[in-house]
């Protein structure tokens, strides 16, 4: 276990953007393929988790649905690593705009297994946790 190299750190914060990037354009191509292709997408709704790239491109349309913008900020924490392995935690804030003229504002914790995979760090699961709903 280790806190891991300069590049692999770089490599995981920037996969955690790619992941934001994929929510604010809503793009579910670019959502999925932050995840390893056994990836699993754990929600509070979706508690027993959603496995695979397929499953969680449609999973992520049907939860999106009713969203016309969102906005999303996350920062990683805790990383652990353990050669092609790691862990940690990724905090993050989503402002929500609805189709029907609402805004949420949604805090909330990722709770995260990363997979290093042909040289690239994934998703192997995002566990998410609401901290705050207003």
């Amino acid at each position: 276990m280790s806190k891991g190299s300069v590049e692999d750190r770089l490599a995981i914060r920037e996969l955690i953007e790619r992941f934001s990037a994929a929510v604010i354009r809503i793009d579910a191509d670019r959502f999925a393929s932050t995840f390893a292709q056994d990836g699993v997408w754990i929600l509070p709704s979706v508690p027993d988790g959603t496995r695979g790239r397929d499953n969680i491109r449609a999973v992520f349309g049907e939860k999106l649905a009713y969203v016309e913008h969102i906005h999303m900020v996350g920062f990683p924490d805790e990383l652990v690593f353990d050669g092609d392995r790691a862990t940690g935690a990724t905090y993050c804030r989503e402002l929500i705009f609805t189709k029907d003229g609402e805004q949420k504002l949604l805090i909330g914790c990722f709770h995260d297994e990363y997979v290093k995979v042909d040289g690239e760090w994934l998703f192997q699961s995002r566990d998410y946790e609401v901290v705050g709903l207003h």
